[in-house]
């Protein structure tokens, strides 16, 4: 009987480590709920039409015109899960596969994301988030165990500014005030993102056809180990252009740092789905 019962035990611990959800993951829809509860939307639908991207920088009114978005309706909100994805969790360790999804905003830049994967055998999972201006990267073993919970502002600069890089896969958000535009030179434009008294700034770098091909930012913080954080130098490139027959875009995203010692390309994936709203 002590046998079987062990045996019971061990497989209804399996089940619950195989089974989706978990604490981390309730708050994580939790928090997006919110979000949706707390969106301050215009009484009528808006469309980006040519008057509303008259202000933009040439280079993005050209971006939104070649690859389908305006005349179009206004995105309040995107759904985004990438597939076939390697993760690194440091420039030393080999990349795995994740399952990766987030849930971003227009109206305010709220961005929600969710990392799943394994660690000897036992689920990981990370909650990346940027909530009103604040961010915050939890990460949790066997759906209970806390690995780390990075807060403070430095997380709020740099969330912030990722929020920022999505929007070249849900551009409603280029049109919104708390973002402004300057122009470097013929392939660069320079945004700074700023809400709830947190600010950050970035570079999209476009391709001779108009596309944008790279984000550089100098203002997000990289975790050195438990050791602290330091400000490095951050970029993404979008690649593959493809339509999925309402828009085009990038259909390959790897995310990297730039550290002394050379580029460490710690995300890509080349299967992304999009939803909006």
């Amino acid at each position: 009987m002590l046998l079987w019962g062990l045996i019971i035990v061990l497989a209804l611990i399996v089940i619950y480590f195989f089974l989706p959800g978990g604490s981390a993951w309730n708050k994580y829809l939790a928090d997006i709920e919110d979000s949706f509860q707390q969106e301050e939307l215009p009484p009528e639908p808006q469309l980006i039409t040519e008057e509303s991207i008259a202000q933009l920088p040439p280079l993005l009114k050209k971006y939104l015109k070649k690859n389908g978005y305006v005349n179009r309706p206004l995105m309040r909100n995107m759904q985004i899960r990438f597939g076939n994805t390697k993760f690194r969790m440091s420039a030393d360790k080999a990349p795995i596969a994740i399952d990766f999804c987030q849930v971003n905003f227009v109206y305010r830049p709220d961005r929600y994301a969710f990392l799943q994967a394994r660690m000897f055998g036992l689920p990981v999972q990370v909650r990346d988030s940027v909530k009103d201006g604040r961010g915050a990267m939890i990460g949790v073993i066997a759906k209970h165990f806390q690995l780390f919970n990075s807060t403070g502002p430095e997380m709020d600069q740099g969330q912030l500014i990722t929020a920022l890089a999505d929007a070249v896969f849900m551009p409603g958000l280029f049109l919104q005030d708390y973002v402004a535009w300057r122009t470097l030179d013929e392939r660069k434009i320079e945004g700074t993102i700023t809400w709830n008294g947190v600010s950050a700034k970035g570079r999209f770098t476009f391709d001779d056809s108009g596309d944008i091909v790279r984000f550089d930012t100098d203002d997000r913080y990289m975790d050195e180990n438990g050791k602290g954080t330091s400000l490095v130098p951050w970029f993404v490139l979008y690649e593959n252009y493809e339509s999925d027959g309402d828009y085009r875009r990038p259909g390959l995203v790897s995310v990297n740092w730039k550290l002394p010692q050379g580029i460490d390309n710690y995300f890509v994936s080349d299967k992304i789905k999009i939803w909006h709203r």
